[in-house]
């Protein structure tokens, strides 16, 4: 019998990856129904099994799916709302991985221990507060008719290391 914390993260992963394919679908032109058909299936067998590769190739499936069926906003058609679904996007492949992970971690008999799902709500909302910085250069640099602006380069490796030593630091176990 599945731990009811255990049904709560596999709907979880359920809902955003299906809530990513809706959106992939609703912001294409012309969504790739072969990948539409792939990703469902993945889907329910990544809910089923979420500690196996095939949580890997359902990320890899959305990501995909997204950057064939949905143009990127472009430096003639920048809006904020454009480059906004991009970052719903981004959070949603998080919420998947994290979902899937975070399944995967026990046992589907063993219950999720509330400090378990405090220190992964901690690092989750780090790891989607840390996005929105990566998101707001590739929009300003998407925006810029320049390709190759060495300061953003520099800026984004940055700060990414920044936020790679900010996430060591808060996801550290604390000494008692």
């Amino acid at each position: 019998m599945m731990a009811r914390s255990q049904v709560a993260v596999r709907a979880l992963l359920a809902a955003s990856s299906l809530g990513l394919l809706l959106l992939t679908v609703l912001r294409s032109g012309h969504p790739v129904v072969v990948a539409v058909v792939v990703v469902v299936g993945l889907t329910a067998y990544a809910c089923a099994v979420p500690d196996s590769p095939v949580v890997g190739v359902l990320v890899g499936g959305h990501v995909l799916h997204w950057l064939v069926a949905v143009p990127l906003p472009t430096v003639t058609t920048f809006t904020v709302s454009g480059w906004g679904w991009v970052l719903v996007a981004a959070w949603l492949v998080l919420a998947v991985h994290l979902s899937a992970s975070l399944a995967a971690s026990l046992p589907p008999g063993a219950a999720l221990a509330a400090g378990t799902v405090r220190r992964w709500l901690r690092r989750a909302s780090l790891a989607a507060l840390f996005v929105v910085p990566v998101w707001a250069v590739t929009a300003v640099t998407a925006q810029q008719g320049v390709a190759g602006r060495v300061s953003f380069t520099y800026a984004a490796i940055a700060g990414t290391a920044i936020l790679t030593a900010a996430v060591w630091l808060l996801s550290r176990e604390p000494r008692s």
